[in-house]
């Protein structure tokens, strides 16, 4: 994404407080940043269409589209990253001839449209997603996934904030008939094969990706990666015969978009994909984890518990997820932002897991927030003793202890348009 111009004192002092900032998104990625970075009650610019109606002096009605510039208040939001599209909904701010002042109107934000986000107090998390965002290649993906079973498969692209699906691609192929029918489900699969191998040449940039995954249960994957290997010589096709050494062929439960984690974790693809963004939340999570089996009192999760750790300066990792920051109540997500900065004031890593990321959902599950300790602590004991018999945070305006908030309806942003 490219950062256009930046104004207000939040930018010209790098803290928080007022500021405008005009961007222009050059993928979808970016337009997840975007996305992470707009809160009800902002200000957003940009061009748009609306219908327009005027009536001539002989009482004729004439209705067309317009193209606008239009700026307004946030009170919804919605985010199809299958489509890139990204939809801001808010009554208007700038007075136009053909637009009341007031009314509302949508938005639709797009890759290559600028736009301009104001907030009256931009925070640490929000200047720092933008100096993420703007930060060059490193935010695009980096990381394909080719997952085949009998009759299904998907490509996606994996970078360190979204995991999309570019195709889903199906076939009817049975196994079991005639000689007839298995010579029609022959031509099946080789015309499936045939719709993959397209994908992977439409949706595979060869040259920003350092890994392409081939996974899959049984043989499906490797009939297709002979098959593959052949076209590609047989064809000339450069590109992929160049990125051959970027291809890696393993085991996967299923062709499903969920199974990217668990084969990013197999030894032989993760010595591969060490040094890629799209890695870094998964070996996070399952560090935690296996700490977890291991020693449970160097981790814990659930808002009192890492604020405990925090306090006594004992967190070496916090993982927190994207979905924290977008909660609707504004002393919520103060803390959320406090407890990052402490964080990394006291030299420890922070690794913010994205909401549509592989491994952002499992997070959740542990209330979108946990710790690896350096030290062990015993820290039910801990805030027992620091909170008593309390029952919930939400009891003193925090979150909810290690139930964590509603990820899915608490951010009060995603609403649906009609």
């Amino acid at each position: 994404m490219r950062l256009v111009r930046s104004g207000g004192d939040a930018f010209a002092r790098g803290a928080e407080g007022f500021g405008e900032v005009t961007l222009l998104p050059e993928e979808i990625e970016d337009l997840w940043h975007v996305f992470n970075l707009l809160a009800v009650g902002d200000a957003v610019a940009a061009t748009t269409f609306r219908k327009v109606t005027k009536e001539s002096t002989t009482g004729a009605v004439d209705s067309q589209r317009v193209k606008l510039l239009l700026c307004v208040r946030v009170s919804k939001i919605d985010f199809d990253p299958e489509g890139g599209a990204l939809r801001v909904g808010g009554a208007v701010l700038t007075e136009h001839e053909s637009v009341r002042l007031g009314s509302h109107h949508t938005l639709e934000l797009e890759v290559h449209r600028q736009l301009t986000l104001t907030k009256d107090n931009w925070d640490s998390v929000s200047l720092g997603r933008i100096q993420e965002a703007t930060g060059g290649p490193a935010t695009t993906a980096d990381v394909a996934a080719v997952l085949v079973q009998h009759g299904l498969a998907h490509v996606c692209l994996v970078s360190g904030g979204m995991t999309v699906t570019k195709a889903r691609l199906e076939v009817q192929v049975p196994k079991k008939g005639s000689a007839a029918v298995m010579a029609g489900a022959k031509k099946a699969v080789e015309r499936w094969h045939e719709q993959i191998l397209q994908a992977v040449l439409r949706h595979v940039d060869f040259s920003r990706i350092k890994c392409v995954i081939l996974a899959g249960p049984g043989f499906t994957k490797d009939g297709f990666w002979e098959w593959m290997c052949e076209m590609a010589n047989k064809r000339d096709l450069r590109d992929l015969l160049l990125s051959k050494p970027k291809w890696v062929v393993a085991h996967a439960s299923s062709a499903h978009k969920h199974a990217i984690k668990e084969v990013l974790l197999e030894p032989s693809v993760a010595a591969r994909v060490a040094d890629t963004k799209a890695a870094a939340e998964v070996f996070a999570l399952k560090s935690f984890f296996e700490m977890l089996a291991s020693d449970p009192q160097r981790v814990t999760y659930g808002y009192r518990y890492v604020l405990t750790a925090s306090e006594h300066g004992a967190i070496e990792k916090l993982l927190i997820t994207d979905n924290l920051f977008r909660v609707q109540d504004v002393r919520l997500r103060k803390q959320y932002v406090e407890l990052v900065d402490a964080t990394k004031a006291a030299g420890a890593k922070v690794h913010i897991f994205s909401s549509m990321h592989i491994s952002g959902d499992q997070l959740a599950k542990q209330g979108g927030l946990a710790a690896i300790l350096r030290f062990p602590l015993p820290i039910d004991d801990m805030v027992a003793a620091k909170y008593g018999d309390q029952s919930s945070d939400s009891d003193q305006g925090w979150a909810d202890d290690r139930g964590g908030v509603d990820l899915e309806h608490d951010h009060g942003q995603d609403g649906n348009f009609q």
